[in-house]
């Protein structure tokens, strides 16, 4: 069995053991301000939370430094995928099959504030690259220039297929790359993205809504749906 570790305060422990429940920041509030950053959609992080760990099993000086107070705190260990398992039958909360996840979308629902995939978390090891292409990825793929703006302005499933028209958002490598000087953290992350649009809000699914929700990606000055996701 992999373990995972964790750096932290005394007091985010106590939170962790009451709440029985771990952190996911989003990436516009993460230590490396570039994280979310996108080459073509600016600060497209927002949509992407992160709760970040270690593999490395021998205790790390600069982690101490940078995530406990003054050097006191705890490291935490726990098996990858500690989360609890939810199961939900096809039709339960607009399901499509029948589906185990780490996700209360029943919660969800009930908050109605944004959508998550019940795939998430998903847990990837970063990679360190200096590369641009990889530190700030392209994120929205048209089927060619302006197809976002004929999208948005199509008035029905037909004339997307007539004319072709296509669009599509990657959050995929958002939140993969770092700079290599951040190579020392040795870093495992469990990650969330977001749909900024409720479940009972995003169902059943239109064409009038699917707009809407590409608008609301495509809104460079909209705040993060959420500050953190527990």
């Amino acid at each position: 069995m992999r373990y995972l570790y964790h750096y932290t305060s005394l007091d985010t422990l106590a939170l962790i053991l009451k709440n029985k429940t771990l952190c996911f920041n989003n990436l516009v509030n993460v230590d490396d301000m570039e994280e979310a950053q996108s080459e073509d959609m600016g600060e497209f992080g927002k949509f992407v939370y992160v709760s970040c760990w270690t593999a490395d099993r021998e205790e790390s000086i600069p982690l101490w430094n940078l995530y406990t107070p003054d050097m006191h705190g705890v490291r935490i260990r726990l098996p990858e995928y500690p989360f609890e398992t939810y199961h939900y039958k096809k039709g339960e909360f607009f399901c499509e099959e029948d589906v185990d996840t780490y996700i209360d979308l029943a919660h969800m629902i009930a908050e109605n504030r944004y959508s998550i995939l019940p795939k998430n978390p998903v847990l990837v090891e970063v990679e360190y690259d200096n590369e641009k292409a990889r530190l700030f990825p392209h994120v929205r793929q048209e089927s060619y220039p302006g197809a976002l703006q004929d999208f948005l302005e199509a008035k029905s499933l037909e004339e997307l297929i007539r004319k072709k028209i296509k669009v599509n958002y990657s959050f995929e490598k958002v939140g993969y790359y770092k700079r290599k000087i951040w190579d020392f953290q040795k870093e495992w992350r469990y990650k969330i993205s977001i749909s900024p649009m409720g479940l009972r809000e995003s169902n059943p699914s239109t064409l009038e809504k699917q707009q809407e929700y590409f608008r609301r990606l495509d809104d460079r000055t909209a705040e993060p749906p959420v500050q953190r996701i527990f």
